[in-house]
């Protein structure tokens, strides 16, 4: 387990809580924050975690007694200066050399004994450090943190105006890193691109023995064996995504045929003379159809006997689903259709379940992969026999009556929409299973 920065630190926790399952973990963390664990913890952890510290880096050193101190030190220069402020703050915009460094403090600073105890300012300062204090005695505070694991420090020995560093590795102790250090370099040194060539031209591996914990004796443990950790991710974040897709495919194949506007349908009357006339069309699903009212403020006339005087703009939808009755009949593609989209819905269920286990436990053999790959490819199948519906007798023409022909037209609506997608987002998944039983064979 890597991590850096932030990272870092969540790695740190993370192999803590996957050690028991995984006793030979190993975790590297490069320059992690130095409020992890706890000091007997932080010992502990020393026979699998190595953290990595570069210089003056800020991060590492971010804990809460050495931000009081930094704190505390930053109140003192605050006291301490004897010119204005807006002086003091031109001189320190602008770095200064070494040489100069002892006259300028001379110049702006007081001593410490020196310092004028009788002012408001240095007495607001005084009891908020009592309140401090008390907090951190009594309070949550009082747990210092540290560092975790074995610490390999990396000191630049080039200085700092040299190009390029000379930096040397050593261990250090987690008691090293007990302040912030100031310096132009503070931020710089936690970029972690600089830190890979770093570690690459050092080679600790060999030179500093880091890998101390390897033996050739077997060690007995008394360690939990899980066979299944729930998000252990054994292959990788390919089961994860594989998951995902197929969830969604799965609530699409559902949510297709639970409404009434899978199809939208449009209607044109033909009489024996061949004029036509618009019909009524209506939003039709493959178990209910979307029932057509009156529009509000219009008078719709239940007593007109010729169908082509029909005014079809008197009439909008309800939303509310009918389920069909026996005046309905029900063809082979329209069957078809009811069949194929609950089967695709289980079909995909499993191959889910299925991607769901491979999140959680590695598998052995390449058989269980290839069994998704066919889930998935049946269920796409099977989705796309949902779409047989366009060519049942809702979307064809029929007569009826001697000298009338209804004419119909099917276009996909809102359910019709997303049986298209859950049929691509199967085929996708059987893809991505395919993908995962190449690596299952190779893993094996």
């Amino acid at each position: 387990v890597v991590g850096h920065s932030l990272g870092g630190g969540c790695a740190q926790v993370l192999s803590l809580m996957l050690r028991p399952s995984f006793p030979s973990l190993r975790c590297f963390a490069f320059e992690p924050p130095g409020c992890i664990f706890d000091e007997n913890l932080a010992e502990d952890c020393k026979e699998w975690i190595i953290s990595i510290v570069r210089h003056d880096d800020l991060v590492p050193r971010i804990t809460q007694p050495n931000l009081e101190s930094l704190r505390d030190e930053f109140l003192d220069v605050i006291a301490r200066i004897k010119v204005p402020k807006y002086k003091a703050f031109h001189d320190v915009r602008a770095p200064c050399p070494e040489s100069h460094l002892k006259k300028r403090n001379e110049k702006m600073l007081c001593p410490k004994k020196e310092i004028d105890r009788d002012t408001d300012f240095y007495a607001i300062v005084q009891a908020f450090r009592n309140e401090r204090a008390l907090k951190n005695q009594t309070g949550a505070v009082a747990t210092k943190l540290y560092i975790p694991g074995r610490i390999i420090h990396l000191v630049d020995t080039a200085g700092a105006g040299a190009e390029t560093g000379i930096y040397v590795p050593y261990w250090a102790s987690k008691y090293e890193f007990n302040q912030v250090i100031l310096s132009s370099r503070m931020l710089p040194d936690h970029a972690m691109p600089p830190l890979v060539e770093i570690l690459n031209s050092l080679n600790l591996d060999e030179e500093h023995e880091v890998k101390t914990w390897h033996t050739e004796e077997a060690v007995e443990e008394e360690i939990e064996v899980r066979r299944i950790v729930p998000f252990s991710n054994p292959h990788g974040r390919l089961p994860m995504t594989l998951t995902a897709v197929s969830l969604g495919a799965f609530i699409m194949s559902i949510a297709c045929a639970q409404g009434c506007s899978f199809v939208s349908r449009t209607t044109m009357i033909q009489d024996a003379n061949g004029e036509l006339y618009p019909g009524l069309g209506l939003d039709a699903g493959i178990w209910s159809y979307a029932v057509m009212k009156c529009k509000k403020g219009v008078s719709c006339e239940s007593n007109i006997t010729d169908i082509t005087e029909l005014n079809v703009n008197d009439f909008e939808d309800s939303h509310y689903c009918q389920p069909y009755s026996d005046v309905f009949v029900i063809d082979g593609h329209w069957k078809l259709a009811r069949i194929a989209g609950p089967f695709a819905s289980l079909v995909g269920l499993v191959g889910l379940a299925f991607c769901g286990v491979a999140t959680c436990t590695k598998l052995g053999k390449r058989s269980w992969t290839n069994m998704s790959v066919l889930l998935f490819l049946v269920a796409c199948v099977l989705q796309g026999m949902q779409l047989s519906y366009l060519r049942s007798d809702m979307c064809t023409d029929w007569d009826f009556s001697s000298d009338m022909t209804a004419m119909a037209a099917c276009k996909l609506s809102t359910e019709g929409i997303l049986a298209v997608v859950a049929c691509i987002l199967w085929f996708v998944s059987s893809g991505t299973s395919l993908v995962m039983s190449r690596q299952v064979k190779h893993s094996s």
